[in-house]
C-alpha cells in the first residue's frame, strides 16, 4: 500500500508545476471500484488511454506495476493535467481519475474531463 501511494504522490508532483500553488488550479476527481470480473488492470488502463487521447492528451506517463497502473497526460500546450490510476484491490478493480486545470481555479473543465475519462472507463466495465 506505501507503494502504491508513493507511485500516486509521485505522479501528481511530476504533473504539476514547481510554482503552483493550491489557488493557482483546479481539480475534479472521481474515484470508484469495479469487480475485477468486469474491469481488469488492462481494460482499465485501455480505457483511460482511449479518454486521453480522444481529448487530444499526450502521454507523459503509462506504468504497469502489476497492481497499480499509472497514467499521466496533457494537452501538447501547457495548462492542464490528467492522472488516473488502476489499482487491483482483491476482487476490485480501483480507478482514481484526477483532472488539473493550471489556468485558475474553479474551472468547469476538470469535471467535463473527469466525468469523460469516467464515463470511458466505466464504458470498459460494461
Amino acid at each position: 500500500m506505501i507503494r502504491i501511494l508513493a507511485a500516486a504522490c509521485t505522479a501528481a508532483l511530476l504533473a504539476m508545476p514547481a510554482t503552483a500553488k493550491a489557488d493557482d488550479f483546479s481539480l475534479s476527481y472521481d474515484v470508484d471500484r469495479v469487480p475485477t470480473a468486469k474491469l481488469s488492470l488492462a481494460a482499465c488502463r485501455g480505457a483511460i488511454a482511449r479518454a486521453a487521447g480522444a481529448l487530444g492528451y499526450t502521454t507523459r506517463v503509462d506504468q504497469d506495476q502489476g497492481t497499480l497502473v499509472t497514467h499521466v497526460s496533457g494537452p501538447r500546450q501547457e495548462g492542464r493535467s490528467l492522472i488516473a490510476y488502476c489499482i487491483a484491490a482483491g476482487d476490485q478493480t480501483v480507478f482514481v481519475v484526477q483532472a488539473f486545470d493550471y489556468t485558475g481555479p474553479d474551472s468547469p473543465e476538470v469535471d467535463r474531463i473527469k466525468t469523460q475519462v469516467g464515463a470511458e472507463i466505466r464504458k470498459a466495465a460494461r
